[in-house]
């Protein structure tokens, strides 16, 4: 249902839309959901990224980009100061109710504007992923700089979100957050569209060789990419893989040019809007992280949802301990941990087996979750 809007919104998401499916969910939820305008303000994706541009065709959405290219440290902090002082300016005149904006990177604009309009306004906050306090680079010098801003004013926040329960309690004890009111945290996960929901889920999985796929950044050494590799090139009767990775690490893309193995194949990347047509032609989707961070051990992919939404079974990493949450073998699409570093003893008949087993769908659709935030911007 469309609600009745009484003011703009105004989104602010520093890296580009592209690389980010769950923010583009938000806004075309938002699109069809919210009477008022809709301001988002974020930065051109890389000319080497083959990405389509995300657009929205409503005409109360606006889509402000900046720039941020630039190896130079110099320029690249210079486009950042031009990106937080545009975005400011593009506050004071827009004068939105409410600012969400992702991670602390986009915090500048949304904190300065906070403390111009006081409790005239909204400031909402969700954060993609857990960061490690440990954690140093170029970027996160800078977030945690802002960072230090944010937590001087959370207090004065409307909304808090992670992706999940996990990541959230360690995001407020690390922050000395749990004596806030209960009722600012939310938990907002990373689903796709009920749009992508497919009814027939038996069409692959009647072939002799399963077909594998990978959709996502890939690395190499934050991932089992070379034990996967090597494990499917040895079963060529029983098993297929096709990669799909936009953003690919030298070493990984070395690997896969030189694998030799003729049941796997690197495509190149798939844009986000087409991965239900693409996905329907799999019977396995993979989630393969190592435990490199605190991030992705408490953490489940937004592709372990896009699996089970387009029927796939899917096989995660058993390191990725908070997915566990989500495994099923009773049902298909199954979701199953697997250890990566030990296929060689890995079951998969017993794995791939849909004997005895009901069709159960995977329920893990945005359009159950993003109605939470739309009744908080909608508050007076």
């Amino acid at each position: 249902m469309v609600k009745k809007a009484t003011g703009s919104i105004f989104i602010i998401h520093l890296l580009p839309l592209e690389l980010y499916p769950p923010v583009m969910n938000l806004v075309d939820y938002l699109s069809k959901n919210y009477l008022g305008k809709i301001i988002v303000l974020t930065t051109h994706k890389s000319e080497k990224n083959l990405l389509s541009q995300y657009k929205n065709d409503s005409s109360r959405v606006l889509i402000k980009r900046k720039s941020l290219s630039g190896k130079n440290p110099l320029v690249r902090m210079m486009n950042y100061t031009l990106f937080y002082l545009n975005g400011l300016s593009l506050l004071i005149r827009t004068k939105p109710k409410a600012v969400l904006y992702f991670e602390s990177l986009s915090s500048w604009p949304a904190l300065i504007y906070k403390k111009i309009m006081g409790e005239r306004i909204k400031l909402l906050v969700h954060c993609h992923e857990y960061t490690d306090p440990g954690i140093k680079s170029e970027e996160t010098s800078l977030a945690r700089q802002l960072h230090k801003a944010e937590k001087k004013m959370y207090r004065r926040f409307s909304w808090i979100s992670h992706t999940n329960p996990v990541r959230l309690q360690m995001f407020k004890d690390d922050n000395g957050l749990n004596k806030l009111p209960k009722s600012i945290f939310h938990v907002m996960p990373n689903y796709p569209s009920s749009s992508w929901m497919q009814k027939e889920t038996n069409h692959c999985n009647k072939l002799k060789q399963k077909k594998l796929v990978f959709v996502g950044s890939l690395g190499y050494d934050n991932m089992y990419l070379q034990e996967v590799v090597d494990w499917v090139g040895k079963h060529p009767i029983e098993f297929s893989l096709d990669i799909y990775a936009y953003n690919i690490d030298a070493k990984a893309k070395v690997l896969l040019e030189k694998c030799g193995w003729s049941n796997i194949r690197f495509c190149g990347g798939c844009d986000y809007y087409s991965l239900p047509e693409v996905l329907k032609e799999y019977d396995i989707g993979l989630v393969i992280y190592k435990p490199f961070s605190q991030n992705t051990i408490h953490a489940v992919s937004n592709k372990v949802f896009e699996y089970l939404a387009c029927g796939l079974d899917v096989w995660f990493s058993e390191d990725m301990i908070y997915t566990f949450k989500y495994e099923r073998k009773n049902v298909f699409p199954k979701v199953i941990a697997v250890n990566f570093k030990e296929l060689n003893s890995f079951d998969y008949d017993l794995a791939i087996s849909r004997k005895g087993l009901e069709y159960g769908p995977g329920n893990f659709f945005y359009e159950e979750v993003y109605g939470e935030l739309l009744n908080e911007l909608l508050k007076s």
